[in-house]
Formats: structure tokens, sequence, C-alpha cells
């Protein structure tokens, strides 16, 4: 069984990989990160941008759309395969029910965005439209972030299609190097049951990290990522308190890796005359010089 799943497992990460080659690499020339007054402060203040535990991001749902189309694919495969291979399928959507998907990798992110001055992310993400955007030179940052430990980076994809054609590759692979009817026949423990559930939604997590749904296209999310085993001790992971839960996130040390990559500080539509003096006073506290600052040209409508 190990052999086979560490055939299956080599297969996967090369069809993943053939997706991450085929998405552009090229940085945006400018990316930015919205956040709020308090977030724009810390990040000036500390020079660091969080990397956050990807099960504990503002929109939960956008994993869970992914490992849908999963569990979708997987069912459409054993439809009208055999009795051991349905049981699998069940197996699987069953344990997901049960325990979610955490338990199968550890993935640190932070979102940035191609678009500085995009109504949805005012409103979701930047205090309601009363926050900012923090514009990056997205080569200079991305390269820091490269240099700074094993990470990836890339745009967001959103089309669902393209999804279930990576799930459908993953779920055959599957199939075609691990023998479930032997396995499962052979009276495997309940040891062997889990690793067999999590050698493939270890995989189909990882293909929907990706992805989100078309919905936020508007975003046009250029994302960092950290990825660790499950179990795994992650270096310089911390807690910050969030609507009385504690919220992994490691730290991106941004202003130590890459001093001159923060070039413009975006106001947000609402309240500027007062948003716009906090952030001229933020900038002069921190020392930060050659930051241009602009303003929002959304006519705004607060909800």
């Amino acid at each position: 069984m190990h052999d086979a799943l560490s055939r299956f497992n080599r297969e996967a990460e090369r069809i993943i990989k053939q997706f991450y080659d085929s998405l552009p690499h090229a940085a945006p020339n400018i990316i930015y990160h919205y956040t709020n007054d308090i977030g724009l402060k810390g990040i000036l203040e500390t020079g660091r941008l969080w990397l956050t535990d990807i099960f504990q991001l503002n929109d939960p749902s956008e994993l869970k759309h992914g490992f849908d189309i999963a569990l979708a694919a997987l069912g459409s495969k054993v439809a009208s395969a055999t009795p051991t291979k349905k049981q699998f399928g069940q197996l699987i959507a069953d344990c997901f029910k049960r325990t979610g998907i955490q338990g199968s990798a550890q993935f640190l992110v932070c979102a940035l965005s191609s678009c500085g001055d995009d109504l949805g992310q005012w409103r979701a993400y930047a205090d309601n439209g009363r926050g900012y955007a923090l514009g990056f030179d997205g080569k200079v940052l991305e390269k820091a972030f490269f240099d700074s430990g094993d990470a990836d980076a890339f745009p967001i994809t959103y089309n669902d299609a393209e999804l279930r054609k990576v799930d459908g590759a993953i779920i055959d692979a599957y199939f075609k190097f691990v023998d479930l009817e032997t396995i499962l026949r052979s009276g495997a423990s309940k040891s062997d049951i889990a690793d067999l559930c999590t050698h493939l939604t270890m995989h189909l997590l990882h293909a929907a990290i990706f992805f989100k749904h078309k919905a936020y296209e508007n975003e046009k999310e250029y994302r960092f990522l950290r990825t660790y085993s499950a179990g795994a001790q992650i270096p310089g992971l911390k807690q910050r308190p969030r609507r009385y839960s504690l919220i992994p996130y490691a730290d991106f040390e941004w202003r130590i890796a890459a001093p001159a990559a923060f070039k413009t500080l975006i106001v947000g539509p609402s309240d500027q005359k007062k948003a716009g003096q906090f952030a001229e006073d933020c900038l002069r506290l921190t020392g930060l010089q050659g930051v241009s600052i602009a303003y929002s040209q959304i006519p705004y409508r607060a909800v």
C-alpha cells in the first residue's frame, strides 16, 4: 500500500505542478494589500505582512467551494464503478463532513491583489471603505518572499471547469496506482484507511488552493503561499485573537527583506479627509519616505 501511495503522490504532484507551471508567473507591477487603520499602522511599524492559516481566512467558504467540486468529481468517477470504489467515495465524503479538511495539510497565505481600487475589497477587507490599499512593487516583493524560504506565489484562477479537470486527473491517478479492491478486502486497519483518505484529500486540497469561485474574480488575487505537511512544526508560528478565536499566522518581514518595495498607499473611498491624514501621520512616524498617497476614485455608499 505504501509503495502505491508513493507512486500516486508523485503523479499527483506532477499534475498539480503542470497546472502551476501553466499559470502566468510574472508578478503584477504593483500588488495591493487591503487593510484597516489598525492594520496599516501595524504593517508600517513592524514592517511585516501576515501569512494566515488558510482555514482561518475572512472567507472560510472559499476552500469548501473547491473541495465540494473535488467531492463531486470523486462522486462522478465512482458512480459507475465497483462497490468497493463507491464505498471509498462515500468514506471520503463522510470523513470530510465529520472532521473537515484541516487534517490534510497546513497552508499559510497572504492575499494580495493586482487591483488597488476595487469596491468589493474596500467593503470586505478595508473597514467598509474607510481603510487602505498598500501598494508594493510586485516583482521586488515576490523575490524577497521566495528568498525568505520555500514559497509559492501565483494568481488565483476563477474557473470551476479547470478545477474539475485537475481534480479528475488526480482522482484517475489515484485509482490507477492504488488497488482499493485488494487493500480494503484484505482487512486494512483504521490507520491504513485514514492514510488512504488523507493522501487523496491532501492533493485535492492542494489543487483547490489555486482556485476561488468566479464571484470573487473582481479581486484579481495574487497569493503568497507556504505549505507544510499535516502536524509539522511551523517555524515562527504565532497566534492572534479574533472574535474569541486564536488565529495561527507567521510573519513575512518585508521591510527587512525588501525595504524599497512599498511604493504607494491608496486611501479608501469613505471619509477620505480623516483617513488621508491618518495615513500621512503613519508614514511620518514610521520614517517611510518616497511613498505616494493616492485616493480611491469610487463614488462610495457604505453598506
